[in-house]
C-alpha cells in the first residue's frame, strides 16, 4: 500500500501528459485491489495498517479520482493548465490514500487537512462563477477552524507517555469528546455546519465536485470510525443532541431540496441528508450502524459523483444549471436520461444497490436505538424519494427553452463514465453479503 502512495506522488512528475497520468491511476487501482486479503483482515506494516474499511475507501478514492479525470474532458481540450489540474488531482489522491493507510494520528491529520489545498486551488482555478473565491474561503475557514482543536488534542495525546487514552474530570471528558468529534462532523458535514459544502459544490468544476462528494466527505466518517474508540466516556446527552440534530436536519434539508431549481445545489443538499443518517449510525455505537454507515458512504460516494457528472453533461450543452432552463432532456438526450433514471434510483436506495443494503442496516439501527425515530426516519426516506423524482421529472420532461442552440445526445466517453459509476453500485452488493 505504501507503494501506491509513493506512486501517486511520482505521478505528479509525469502529470503534464494526460494519458500517462490515467495509466498511473489504473495501475494504482490494480495494486490496491491486489493488496486486499481474502478475509479482509488487518494488514500491519512498518508505516500503517489496512482493514476492510480503509481498503474500501482507498479503492473508492482511486476509482472516483480516475472518473473525475475522465469526466474533465473540457479542461483537457480547452485549458492551458491541464498539467496543473492533473498534478492537483494526483496530489489529492495521494492525500486520500495517506489518510486511509497510516496508523499514526499526526500523519492522518496531515492527510486529513492536506486534501483541502488541492480542492481549494481547483475551485479557484477552474470554477464557474466569480463567487468561487468566497466558496473557497468558506471551505477553508469552516474545516480549518473545526479541526484546529483536534490538532492540539492529537499533540497532547502523542506527548503523553501513558498512551493515547485520556482520563480526567467529567468536564474535561466532555471537552475531549467535543474536540475529537467536532472536527469530523464539520468535514462530514453535519447539519448547521454544512454551508461550506453547498457553496463549494456550486462553484467547483466537475472534477472537484465529483471528488468532493465522492471521497472528501468520507474522511469525516472515517475519522469518527477511528477516533470514537479513543473516548473513555461518551457523553450520552451530547451524543443524543448531535443525533437528533442530524436527523431533523436531514428532514429540513430534504424539504429544501423540493424547492431547489439548481441541479448541483439539489445534489449537494442530498449528500448532507445521506451523511446525516451515517452520523447517527456511527454515534449509536452498534455493529449494524457501523456497517451500514460504511456501506452508505461507499455507495453514496459513487452515486453522487455520477449525479454531479450528469449535471455537468447538461451544463456543457445548455450553459445553465437551472432546471427551469435545462428541461425536456428526455426528447433531446434519451440515452443520457436512462442514466439519470438509474443513478437517481440508486440515490433513493432502490434495489439492487449498496445504498439499499446500507440504509436497511441504518434504519434498523435507528429504530432499535429509539422507537421515537420511526417517524423521522420515515420522513427522511419519503422525502429522499420525493426530491429524486422531482429532479428527474423536472429536468427530463417539459419543453426545452433554448431549442435553437446546438445539441448532441452524448459521446462514448460520457456513456463510459456513466456505466463506470452505475456498475459498481449494483455489482458489489453480492460481495458484501457477509456483512449481514
Amino acid at each position: 500500500m505504501l507503494s501506491v502512495v509513493l506512486g501517486v506522488f511520482s505521478a505528479m512528475v509525469v502529470s503534464s501528459v494526460w494519458g500517462e497520468s490515467l495509466l498511473w491511476v489504473l495501475f494504482m487501482s490494480g495494486v490496491v485491489v491486489m493488496s486486499s486479503s481474502d478475509g479482509l483482515v488487518w494488514k500491519v506494516g512498518l508505516s500503517g495498517e489496512l482493514d476492510y474499511v480503509s481498503w474500501g475507501l482507498s479503492l473508492l478514492s482511486v476509482w472516483v479520482v480516475f472518473l473525475a479525470v475522465l469526466g474533465s474532458k473540457t479542461i483537457k481540450k480547452t485549458s492551458s493548465l491541464r498539467g496543473t489540474f492533473m498534478s492537483l488531482s494526483m496530489s489529492l489522491l495521494g492525500m486520500f490514500l495517506l489518510s486511509f493507510y497510516v496508523s499514526d494520528f499526526m500523519f492522518f491529520y496531515l492527510g486529513f487537512e492536506g486534501c483541502l489545498v488541492p480542492i481549494f486551488f481547483m475551485v479557484l482555478g477552474w470554477g464557474y462563477q466569480p463567487e468561487r473565491s468566497q466558496a473557497g474561503i468558506y471551505m477553508l475557514f469552516y474545516t480549518l477552524f473545526g479541526s484546529l482543536p483536534l490538532f492540539f488534542l492529537i499533540m497532547s495525546l502523542c506527548s503523553k507517555s501513558s498512551g493515547y487514552m485520556y482520563a480526567g474530570s467529567e468536564s474535561k471528558e466532555v471537552y475531549f469528546y467535543i474536540f475529537l468529534v467536532g472536527a469530523f462532523l464539520v468535514k462530514f458535514p453535519m447539519y448547521s455546519v454544512h454551508l461550506w459544502l453547498l457553496k463549494a459544490h456550486v462553484e467547483a468544476p466537475v472534477g472537484g465536485s465529483m471528488v468532493l462528494a465522492g471521497v472528501m466527505l468520507k474522511l469525516g466518517g472515517y475519522g469518527l470510525i477511528r477516533f470514537l474508540p479513543l473516548c473513555p466516556v461518551k457523553p450520552v446527552v451530547l451524543s443524543e443532541v448531535i443525533m437528533c440534530l442530524s436527523m431533523w436536519g436531514a428532514v429540513l434539508l430534504s424539504l429544501s431540496c423540493l424547492r431547489q431549481m439548481d441541479m448541483k445545489l439539489l445534489i449537494a443538499s442530498s449528500s448532507v441528508v445521506h451523511m446525516g443518517l451515517c452520523i447517527v449510525g456511527l454515534l449509536s455505537l452498534s455493529d449494524w450502524g457501523f456497517k451500514g454507515a460504511v456501506l452508505v458512504m461507499i455507495g453514496h460516494g459513487v452515486c453522487s459523483s455520477g449525479l454531479f457528472y450528469l449535471a455537468n453533461v447538461v451544463y456543457e450543452r445548455s450553459h445553465s444549471r437551472s432546471m427551469a432552463v435545462s428541461k425536456g432532456l428526455l426528447t433531446l438526450m434519451p440515452s443520457i436520461s436512462l442514466w439519470w433514471f438509474v443513478l437517481l434510483s440508486v440515490n433513493m436506495a432502490a434495489p439492487p444497490s449498496l445504498n439499499l443494503l446500507g440504509e436497511v442496516l441504518l434504519i434498523s439501527t435507528l429504530v432499535s436505538w429509539s422507537s421515537y425515530l420511526i417517524g423521522v426516519v420515515g420522513l427522511v426516506s419519503f422525502f429522499s424519494a420525493a426530491y429524486s423524482l422531482y429532479l428527474f421529472s423536472l429536468s427530463q420532461h417539459g419543453v426545452y427553452l433554448g431549442s435553437k442552440s446546438g445539441f448532441h445526445s452524448g459521446c462514448m466517453l460520457e456513456y463510459l463514465v456513466c456505466v463506470s459509476h452505475w456498475a459498481p453500485l449494483n455489482a458489489f452488493i453480492v460481495c458484501v453479503a457477509w456483512l449481514v
